[in-house]
């Protein structure tokens, strides 16, 4: 896996935990205004991306202000996320253990020491948050190491892909914004297509060590 591989799956794994971090970017706002946004061609893409992506192209071709986006995007945001009664909760206790901080948190812990990781400031969240999760595999992306693919796929199939496509589900049902439901679909298609890339690079190297 060259590093412009690791790079662009840094980026998306920053990209995607940016969304769920904090109220988004006016600068994305704008760009979805602007028509900056550029989107690939779906054909190759799995399901859930391909439906994500043309939920965005569908919401930048009918919404033209950016102010006017931002303000629905930050709506929604702290609707879905802050409440006063939040929608949703993007926590892995939350679906795993049915309750907030729960025994897998603790799990999960273990795995950022074991990395070395201390979780920035930025993140004002439980270790176990949608945001955290995202950004831990895009730090791991960053190494670009044999032994940060082991951790990746272990991480990846221990934690993220037991809990994140039923709440992106979720936030798909439960979001009246195109843009959180294109999230939505985008965060669930880029996962399992982590998944395949990263069963793939263990197949090559066990054939390249027989």
């Amino acid at each position: 896996m060259n590093n412009k591989i690791f790079m662009a799956r840094a980026n998306f794994y920053a990209f995607l935990s940016r969304m769920f971090v904090e109220e988004p970017p006016f600068e994305l706002a704008k760009d979805i205004a602007d028509g900056k946004l550029i989107f690939p061609k779906t054909s190759s893409l799995n399901k859930d991306i391909a439906e994500g992506l043309s939920l965005f192209a569908g919401y930048a071709q009918s919404n033209t202000n950016g102010s006017d986006i931002h303000e629905k995007m930050c709506r929604e945001y702290t609707r879905l996320f802050i409440g006063p009664v939040p929608a949703m909760f993007p926590y892995e206790s939350r679906y795993l253990d049915g309750s907030i901080m729960g025994r897998s948190l603790i799990k999960l812990k273990e795995n950022y020491r074991k990395a070395g990781l201390k979780i920035s400031q930025e993140y004002h969240e439980p270790e176990d948050h949608i945001a955290v999760e995202l950004g831990f595999m895009g730090h791991l992306c960053m190494q670009k190491s044999d032994g940060s693919l082991m951790m990746q796929k272990e991480f990846l199939n221990d934690h993220l892909l037991k809990w994140a496509p039923v709440f992106c589900d979720e936030l798909f049902e439960k979001s009246g914004n195109e843009i959180y439901r294109g999230i939505g679909k985008i965060t669930k298609g880029f996962l399992a297509s982590e998944k395949d890339v990263l069963n793939e690079k263990e197949m090559n190297e066990n054939h390249f060590h027989k």
